[in-house]
Formats: structure tokens, C-alpha cells, sequence
């Protein structure tokens, strides 16, 4: 019998499936089974995964109509009889010698829980995230590693089946910051052993929300709430465990400073960031819940998160879209005639890791708006006679004229407002430079090389 079951949770993208399916096809070591798990009626779909299924040994289809993700991996518990166990999305990867990397860990270290090498596949993004590579050849992480602490809530974890059932451990319902959910109750409430992986998972993130961040749709009050509980009960946990180790505690451990650091960035890189996706409620609730983090933060770890976020103006945040609105860093001047490409434009901007800033377009290109920004509060229209002049009379940030309508890379601002001061007048210029750079990296992309 083999020794690992690979389940993927089969969602919406025919082609995204494709790519997972192909990786685990191409691996060195073929000693595992794949459990697909379909939870769409989509045809193309449940056609690829019939077609995997029919082809190759070991593959299989377990149909979970409407599940979601972590409901779809529970109904998987009941299927499994292997020792180990992978939980994948359609669109992640892996590394052709990932399962052959797996196994020799295995056999090497008897542990719960094995964290691999994490890369971000999507376009323009860092090669690999670094605290994940950290890990990846540690024998033994101790479970207070700070490095462990980033990376909770990243997917491509192996269990140990039994971990599951000794424990009752299942899935919470809530689709969301579900692998943090369960890594926290392995490791800090079951005492799992854990062990490093040199193989690597790629963590597909070329979408917006539902297969990037929080892979759940756009962030709101209910995301905000669930990371919010997440937090507060890993905080108590490790809390709980230090007083017992020690005897006592006196609030300003190391460990509980590195999760509470995590906290605030995990909060301000997947919700505050997105900002435009948020309501003024939901703006209050990270307002209240970052001010309840930094008073528990000693002055220098929060002086430090505000440095790692001054494009977001910390510790002066905006409570109110149309406070952001009224004072924005960038005002962006649609510089390209008609509105060919302008919907995925302003959409790739509205998803960019930064929220100050107001864009201008001429009355002849609102229809070409998408309908959930058209009432957005810092976007303006105006006659298309003496557009230019009377956007940059009105204009009340660095004035960027946007001559092409590709859409942005979603760090382009963040990267360009958080970089080194430079002379108010080279800000147009190194935007320019930036996309520049962000095309010649897809182009190379394209052609099959690698531009890191």
C-alpha cells in the first residue's frame, strides 16, 4: 500500500486543475494515490478529473457537491487509509521530486507534521517565501520558531493520517485561515513533532482573492472576524503554555511578540491592504483590533511594523473610505484613448497592495468601469474637454499619468511609495520604470525563463 494520499480540492478552472494534475504526474517518486475532490457541477471540470482518473494509476474522484474547501477535506478523512496525507488546490504544484523529498524525511525523522519549501507562482511575485524556506531543512522546528509563526496559515503541510484521528481533529467549517487553524491545533495543542522539506509546493496566487490571500472570496466582516478569533485563541494558547513551562508570565516573551507581530501584519497585508474591498464597519473593526495589538507590542516591535507599512501612512490610519479618498499619495491620469482594456486596468488597481490613491477618467470611458467601482469614493469623471487640465487642478496627490492600459502589478504602488524618498518629481518616472520591469519579467515568463 502506498505511504501518502495527494487530495486536491477541485473548485472552478479546468486548466488551473490541469496544471496540479500535470506536477503530480511528473513526479520522481510514484508511491502515492490522488484523491480528487470535486465540489463543482462545472462539465470541464468533472471532465479532467474523470479523464486523470481513467488514465493514470492510483488517481480517484470523490464528488462533495457545494462543498467548500476545508468540508471537502473532511469528507476526504473518511477515505484515506495511508500514513501520510497532502491537501492541495487546483492551480498549486509541486516540484517534481516533492513526494521523493517526503519520503525521505519520513524516514528519516518520525514526524507529525512536514513543512516543505512554499514559492508564490504567481506572476511577479517573490521566488519563494522566505521564512517557509527556513524551515525547510531544520530536522526538528521547535514549535516557538519564529519562522513557524509566519507561515501557520501556508498551505502544502503532510500530516501524519493517525494525527487525526487520535485527536478527532477535522476541518473548521469557516473557509478561512483553516490551514492556520489546524497547524495551531496539531502543534501547540496536540504537541505534534515537526520536521522540514526541501521539496517545494507552488502556491498559485495569480488570483485576486479566491485563489490568493484568503482563497474565500473578497476580505469582509465575516474573513476579519475569523482572523481575528485565530489570533486571539493562538495568543492564549502560547500564553498558557509559557506560564507552564516557567512557572509564570510577565506579558513580554519573545514568542508572544512574534505572534502578535504576525497578527498585525496578517492583518494589515490581507485586509488593510485591500482596502477598497472593505466597508467603513469593517474599517473600524481593524482600526479597534490594531490598536489592541499595539498596546501589547513593545515600542520598538510596533515602531518596527509601522517602518514595514509607512505606504500605509501607520500609525495615522484612515477609519473611513472617504477619509482615504480625500487624501490620497497617487492620483493616477488615465493617459490612453478609449476604453479598450480599461475595466481590467482599473481592476488590477483596486487589487493593488495599496489603497491611497484617487484615479481621473474622461465621461466617454465610464461605461467601460466596472459596476462595483463606479460609486467608488475616489474615483473621478470628468468632461473629456480639458480632461488633463482640470484633473491636475483637482488633483491633490503626486500626479501619475498612465499611458497604457495593462494592468498593474499588484505591488507596483506599495513597492513605489514605500521605497527610499526621492525628489517629488521622479515619481512618474519610476512608475514608468516599474512597469517596464513588470513586463520584461511576464515576457521572459512567457518565453519559459525565470526573471526572479
Amino acid at each position: 500500500m502506498n505511504k501518502l494520499t495527494v487530495c486536491v480540492t477541485c473548485l472552478s478552472d479546468e486548466d488551473r486543475l490541469k496544471v496540479t494534475l500535470e506536477s503530480l504526474c511528473e513526479q520522481t517518486d510514484e508511491d502515492f494515490d490522488v484523491l480528487l475532490l470535486l465540489t463543482t457541477d462545472d462539465g470541464g471540470v468533472r471532465a479532467t478529473a474523470l479523464d486523470y482518473c481513467g488514465e493514470y494509476r492510483g488517481f480517484s474522484m470523490l464528488e462533495i457537491p457545494g462543498a467548500n474547501i476545508p468540508a471537502s477535506r473532511n469528507a476526504a478523512l473518511s477515505e484515506l487509509s495511508t500514513e501520510l496525507v497532502l491537501f492541495m488546490l487546483e492551480g498549486d504544484y509541486l516540484a517534481p521530486e516533492f513526494v521523493e523529498k517526503i519520503f525521505e524525511a519520513a524516514e528519516n525523522v518520525k514526524a507529525d507534521v512536514y513543512l516543505p519549501r512554499l514559492y508564490l507562482s504567481g506572476e511577479n511575485e517573490p521566488a519563494y517565501k522566505p521564512e517557509a524556506d527556513l524551515l525547510a531543512t531544520v530536522p526538528k522546528i521547535d514549535r516557538f520558531d519564529s519562522a513557524l509563526l509566519r507561515t501557520l496559515d501556508d498551505p502544502g503541510k503532510v500530516y501524519r493520517r493517525k494525527l487525526f484521528d487520535l485527536y478527532s481533529l477535522t476541518w473548521p467549517e469557516d473557509p478561512a485561515f483553516y490551514e492556520m487553524w489546524m497547524v495551531v491545533q496539531c502543534v501547540y495543542r496536540c504537541d505534534a513533532r515537526l520536521t522540514g522539506v526541501a521539496g517545494a509546493i507552488y502556491d498559485d496566487k495569480n488570483g485576486s482573492f479566491t485563489t490568493g490571500f484568503l482563497r474565500t472570496g473578497e476580505p469582509n466582516e465575516k474573513t476579519i472576524s475569523i482572523c481575528i478569533s485565530r489570533f486571539n485563541e493562538l495568543v492564549t494558547i502560547l500564553k498558557d503554555l509559557l506560564t507552564e513551562s516557567a512557572g509564570r508570565f510577565d506579558g513580554d516573551e519573545y514568542t508572544i511578540q512574534d505572534a502578535l507581530s504576525v497578527y498585525f501584519q496578517t492583518l494589515t497585508d490581507r485586509f488593510y491592504r485591500r482596502f477598497w474591498y472593505l466597508t467603513d464597519e469593517d474599517l473600524t473593526t481593524l482600526r479597534d483590533s490594531f490598536e489592541a495589538i499595539a498596546e501589547r507590542l513593545t515600542k520598538e516591535r510596533y515602531q518596527k511594523l509601522c517602518e514595514k507599512a509607512r505606504d500605509l501612512r501607520f500609525p495615522a490610519m484612515y477609519m473611513r473610505r472617504e477619509d482615504a479618498a480625500r487624501l490620497p499619495i497617487a492620483s493616477l491620469l488615465i493617459d490612453f484613448a478609449g476604453t479598450e482594456g480599461l475595466s481590467d486596468f482599473l481592476s488590477s488597481l483596486y487589487r493593488n497592495r495599496f489603497p491611497f490613491f484617487e484615479v481621473y477618467l474622461r465621461e466617454s470611458q465610464r461605461e467601460a468601469v466596472p459596476e462595483r467601482w463606479r460609486n467608488a469614493e475616489n474615483l473621478h469623471v470628468l468632461q473629456d474637454e480639458n480632461f488633463f487640465a482640470a484633473a491636475r487642478a483637482e488633483a491633490t496627490g503626486l500626479t501619475i499619468n498612465v499611458k497604457d492600459a495593462d494592468p498593474l502589478d499588484p505591488k507596483l504602488l506599495s513597492e513605489l511609495f514605500s521605497s527610499k524618498a526621492r525628489p517629488r518629481g521622479l515619481y512618474p518616472y519610476a512608475f514608468a520604470a516599474m512597469r517596464k520591469k513588470t513586463k520584461a519579467k511576464t515576457y521572459l515568463k512567457k518565453k519559459g525563463m525565470d526573471m526572479r
